[in-house]
């Protein structure tokens, strides 16, 4: 992410996004972890949401294995819970609402990966790198 390709009021707009979804993903429904909310207070919102099935506080956690000492234990991975804002069309100056969607990072990553052919055509266009073969194709 090259924070230079996006406006001076990005973290605005994201919040504003994040805001308007609830905090939860607009592409599978994931609640998300909101701006100072503690891995304890995650833990106790996203059981009252699934209090029968757990399945999100299930994947908030981890089991770990201490190798050293013997010990089983869980380690929170919150980062799973991450509400970020995606571009439709990958293009960051491209604010238009239209063009945004809260997505958790899961989303977001899969998103990305299936455009990894269009962001690198992207990126290439930003440094200059097609402008000669465009301009050849054309004349």
């Amino acid at each position: 992410m090259n924070r230079k390709l996006y406006p001076k009021n990005w973290n605005a707009i994201a919040l504003e996004v994040k805001q308007a979804a609830g905090w939860q993903c607009e592409e599978c429904g994931r609640p998300c972890r909101q701006p100072g909310e503690s891995v304890d207070n995650l833990a106790l919102r996203l059981a009252e949401l699934d209090p029968n099935e757990n399945s999100y506080l299930a994947e908030l956690y981890e089991e770990h294995h201490d190798h050293e000492t013997g010990e089983w234990g869980y380690i929170p991975k919150p980062q799973r819970f991450t509400l970020t804002v995606a571009h439709l069309d990958h293009v960051p100056e491209n604010c238009d609402r239209a063009n945004l969607r809260a997505w958790c990072s899961v989303c977001h990553c899969r998103y990305d990966l299936k455009a990894m052919p269009t962001k690198k055509r992207l990126k290439a266009e930003r440094l200059g790198q097609l402008t000669l073969v465009l301009e050849e194709v054309v004349k």
